[in-house]
């Protein structure tokens, strides 16, 4: 073989019908895995008693793993909404995140009243759905005592994420 490899599979093995019909149930399966866990609407990550420094910091969780993200950007990286990140294996959830999902928690549960329920349901439900069974992993009494502790910074990162203003 002259090529290289990726020439290879490109122009001689990709175009090959056979090799279509062949990888045809593959294709469908990773989208079928891909579709059920994003529409798994639990809290997919772990819980971690301190942050880790190895892993990189995000709005609501911490993440172990981007290039292992279930949502894989088209150049590289996680293309995942950060509201997902708490549906991803790769999110570690510490202490010091309670007060901003707790804070969030709240205030997806208060744009119910301000957005017809189909409109709401559409966008907010699973986030929702992940903050509860969050909630309930870590106890509602440390989740009620997290909300005592929301800084002005919480605030804000939370305004701009419901707003949509925070780009992964």
């Amino acid at each position: 073989m002259q090529h290289a490899r990726g020439t290879h599979e490109s122009i001689y093995v990709l175009p090959n019908p056979h090799v279509q019909r062949a990888s045809r149930q593959v294709f469908e399966d990773g989208a079928r895995e891909a579709l059920e866990q994003a529409q798994a609407a639990v809290f997919g990550g772990r819980l971690a008693a301190e942050p880790d420094p190895a892993h990189q910091a995000t709005v609501t969780a911490d993440c172990a793993d981007e290039a292992a993200s279930p949502w894989p950007a088209p150049d590289g990286g996680c293309g995942a909404d950060f509201l997902l990140c708490l549906g991803c294996p790769n999110a570690h959830v510490h202490p010091g995140h309670y007060p901003r999902l707790a804070y969030l928690h709240q205030q997806i549960s208060s744009l119910r009243t301000a957005l017809p329920d189909h409109a709401w349901a559409a966008r907010w439900q699973d986030h929702l759905q992940r903050l509860d069974d969050l909630r309930g992993k870590t106890g509602a009494s440390a989740w009620g005592a997290a909300l005592a502790r929301v800084t002005s910074a919480d605030r804000t990162l939370v305004g701009l994420l419901l707003k949509g203003n925070l780009a992964p």
